[in-house]
């Protein structure tokens, strides 16, 4: 499988090598499209869409969290309902992820030129 992450195209590249994306979302990869550096599309096999989670899957899923909350309830000494309450008051009153703070960013000189060749910025070789 040729799936080395996901591959970053502007618009006019994908538009002049639109075989080659093909193949390459053909072998499992992912490629995201830009226009004027931000992302506008995502190319991926259809099967990546296709496979999305059943009916059936999101039923299992819901008889799982009863079977879940059914067993906390029982060991808490309360009904379903009281329990249920409780995890969304407890929801309510939680404060959240306490934030990162700020990272601290410094400007290096350096002496000499700067200027870096377009294969180690865009690692494309040229094209």
């Amino acid at each position: 499988m040729y799936d080395s992450g996901m591959a970053v195209m502007t618009m006019s590249e994908a538009r002049a090598a639109l075989p080659e994306v093909l193949t390459r979302v053909a072998l499992g990869e992912e490629i995201t499209i830009t226009r004027y550096g931000s992302p506008v599309a995502v190319v991926v096999r259809p099967d990546i869409i296709w496979s999305r989670p059943s009916t059936e899957a999101v039923m299992d899923e819901t008889q799982g969290l009863l079977r879940i909350l059914r067993e906390r309830a029982r060991r808490h000494s309360r009904s379903l309902e009281q329990e249920l309450r409780a995890i969304l008051d407890l929801a309510e009153n939680d404060p959240g992820p306490v934030p990162l703070p700020p990272i601290g960013l410094a400007t290096v000189r350096t002496a000499g030129g700067s200027t870096w060749p377009r294969e180690e910025i865009y690692g494309d070789e040229s094209r």
